[in-house]
């Protein structure tokens, strides 16, 4: 399931909100921000065919399994040859200015302990003329901002309790065993606050000028202790699907 809702379906969307602004993938000098396992930058090498693809992320990506995997859901035998993976640290990134044609980033920004100096960085390496996809979800405040919804199925159940008490519930429950719970409870930690306003700032800030927005949203029900605390934008707002461009 993972596998394919990352070499597929993300690529593919990716792919696809480009695509439906004349953006096109093939031959291009793509960069994928924030990584992670790699499996959505194989899918997006092999649907959409770049002369060359980089994925950064401050963890190193496992390429070994990786590809293992890739064999096991019969993708692939061998990384495509223009697809390659790099270390960063956590606001620089290991490229040259205006390297880029295109670079993405999916589900990576509500994870970023600094967005500004990431976007910065972004514009840096991409060319004049490049063309930056930003996919955020969940937002910290939307309904399944927690990312723990495997231990916590009901909605904004974060915004009520404690981090001490949440990561306690953790630590007695079964679902998992005790490496992932600790995994996920340090990642928890790590969540930023950026709201969809916050976003705007940073990427104006950072000299992007956003062309086209999709907000992703759904009808929650809010809790009465959140209803006058929180703006029902941030509640409501559950991420962001955006192509940018940089501000000449």
């Amino acid at each position: 399931m993972w596998f394919w809702e990352h070499y597929e379906q993300a690529a593919l969307e990716i792919i696809d909100f480009l695509g439906q602004a004349g953006v096109a993938l093939r031959d291009k000098v793509v960069a994928d921000i924030g990584t992670g396992d790699g499996i959505m930058a194989l899918g997006v090498a092999h649907h959409a065919k770049p002369a060359r693809l980089v994925g950064f992320d401050i963890n190193r990506t496992d390429v070994e399994h990786l590809v293992r995997r890739a064999r096991e859901e019969g993708v692939t035998q061998i990384l495509p040859p223009q697809l390659s993976f790099v270390e960063s640290a956590p606001e620089r990134l290991p490229a040259a200015d205006e390297e880029f044609d295109i670079v993405f980033t999916w589900s990576a920004f509500e994870h970023v302990k600094n967005p500004l100096a990431v976007l910065s960085e972004t514009r840096r390496i991409l060319k004049p003329d490049g063309v930056l996809f930003l996919q955020l979800w969940p937002f910290y405040f939307s309904e399944r901002g927690s990312h723990l919804w495997d231990w916590f199925p009901g909605p904004f159940h974060h915004l009520s309790d404690s981090g001490e008490g949440i990561a306690d519930a953790m630590r007695h429950s079964s679902f998992a065993d005790e490496e992932r719970t600790e995994y996920m409870i340090r990642e928890f930690g790590t969540l930023n606050r950026l709201t969809l306003d916050d976003l705007q700032d940073a990427l104006i800030a950072a000299k992007f000028d956003v062309v086209r927005l999709e907000l992703l949203t759904n009808l929650v029900a809010i809790p009465k202790q959140l209803a006058r605390s929180v703006r029902l934008t941030n509640l409501g707002i559950a991420g962001v699907k955006l192509t940018a461009v940089p501000r000449l």
